[in-house]
């Protein structure tokens, strides 16, 4: 059963700051669609994949964001 919460539950901002995501709603739709869903489910997180890759994430990558990880990567080294 320890595959039915993502591994980076306990140091997740989405989690774990409270306002991070602006919608109360969304932050909940996010934590029990990805955050405590089965792995299948927070496997397609894209902060799991973005810190995966990096060993970090950035706070501009939500659970369902669009960009992709070179995406991620450019707006990283360009903008921040």
């Amino acid at each position: 059963m320890k595959d039915e919460v993502c591994p980076n539950h306990k140091g997740c901002q989405v989690i774990n700051i409270e306002g991070f995501v602006e919608s109360a709603g969304m932050r909940d739709f996010y934590i029990s669609n990805f955050c405590e869903a089965s792995q299948d489910k927070w496997s397609e997180c894209k902060r799991f994949q973005t810190k995966r890759a990096l060993a970090f994430c950035p706070d501009f990558v939500l659970p369902d964001s669009n960009l992709t990880l070179d995406e991620i990567i450019f707006k990283i080294e360009t903008e921040l």
